[in-house]
């Protein structure tokens, strides 16, 4: 029999998908109730105007099992403690999502562990020359993340978090790990992310998707930094970290994720290896994988059928990279900016990669009148 495990947060289906290639029974409460999450495990919906609290109730009506948060659930340690008091917590307490969240306590411990981090300081002050961005508290998925204006020098925010951060050029990038809870991490893979994206619809600042990369110069930097911040905020199971390599051979972190992340199934997919348990998988692993997150550039009434057909009827083959991702029911009424579903895909090289997730993204523009 399986060991059962509840996913909750904003988005579940991956998270699902990557428990079940481990080995688990998942179930699942997030905002959407995607088709496919629904074909891979039991699965219920929070209403957005009850999100995130209206989680609590949810998972405590819940079947007896240990339980994981996704994506959100970060900037909501009260969730996770209230959560976590009827169940075993598989992931990073209350306490630690504190710390790791406090911006002026994480920076100085990447800078005292010889890492870089953008110089950081709160709304109302006068930084040097630069260009500068305007971080939000409850950032998730780069939504509260804008360029700086004349009123956040000059005023002040209601969140002691808010804060002015130097904006770094280069390439965005997200560092995987698993960490065994003893001090131990282990840097399972890298990949660029897509921010932004115009093709995508996406709004400035905003998560879009991930492709799997390979940089030997980074990776043993990364890891070493990993291990180390491991050990300093007695990390567990899976966690991310967001920075910018500007191609100086270091990376400049930006901010930690210390849960599971969207980019751990491309690189499931590309090395072949589960990330939350010792399962591989049967299929030979691909050179570069990708997906992309396709927002509504206006009000889409979801189709019954369409291009993602085929990977909504094979959802349940989760060694096999769907596709399309994160499908909406039929009918469903998706609002301008908010996502429709995702695209995966998979080639020889990252600029080919990108150039098949525009062709699909192109398709769906057709498709949806754009």
């Amino acid at each position: 029999m399986l060991n059962p495990i509840l996913i909750v947060g904003a988005s579940g289906r991956a998270a699902a998908a990557s428990a079940i290639r481990a080995g688990f029974a998942p179930h699942v409460i997030d905002l959407f109730a995607d088709a496919d999450t629904m074909r891979l495990c039991p699965t219920i919906v929070c209403p957005f105007a009850d999100y995130p609290h209206g989680l609590i109730a949810l998972a405590n009506d819940a079947p007896p099992m240990p339980w994981m948060y996704t994506g959100g659930l970060e900037n909501y340690p009260d969730v996770v403690m209230a959560i976590s008091e009827r169940r075993e917590l598989v992931g990073n307490d209350a306490n630690v999502l504190c710390e790791v969240r406090d911006v002026t306590r994480f920076a100085r411990t990447v800078r005292e562990r010889g890492g870089h981090f953008p110089p950081t300081m709160p709304l109302g002050m006068r930084p040097a020359d630069g260009i500068w961005l305007h971080k939000s508290a409850t950032s998730s998925g780069g939504l509260g993340v804008r360029f700086a204006i004349t009123e956040d020098f000059d005023g002040h925010s209601q969140s002691m978090q808010d804060c002015l951060q130097l904006f770094i050029d280069g390439d965005p990038m997200s560092a995987i790990y698993r960490s065994d809870g003893q001090h131990r991490s282990t840097l399972f893979g890298m990949t660029r992310q897509l921010i932004g994206t115009p093709w995508l619809h996406a709004k400035p600042f905003a998560y879009a998707g991930n492709i799997t990369r390979h940089e030997d110069a980074l990776a043993k930097n990364l890891a070493f930094h990993g291990e180390l911040l491991s050990q300093d905020f007695h990390l567990k199971g899976s966690w991310g970290l967001d920075f910018i390599d500007n191609h100086n051979g270091k990376a400049c972190t930006i901010e930690m994720n210390p849960r599971y992340t969207a980019a751990v199934e491309v690189l499931e997919f590309a090395t072949g290896k589960s990330l939350l348990g010792n399962a591989t998988s049967p299929r030979p692993s691909s050179p570069v994988v990708g997906k992309a997150i396709y927002y509504a550039p206006h009000r889409i009434p979801f189709p019954t059928s369409g291009p993602w057909d085929e990977s909504l009827a094979n959802a349940v083959n989760v060694w096999q990279r769907p596709d399309f991702a994160d499908i909406p029911h039929g009918g469903s009424q998706i609002e301008t900016g908010q996502p429709v579903c995702t695209i995966l895909t998979e080639a020889n090289s990252e600029a080919d990669c990108v150039e098949r997730l525009q062709k699909r993204a192109l398709e769906l523009d057709t498709l949806f009148g754009v």
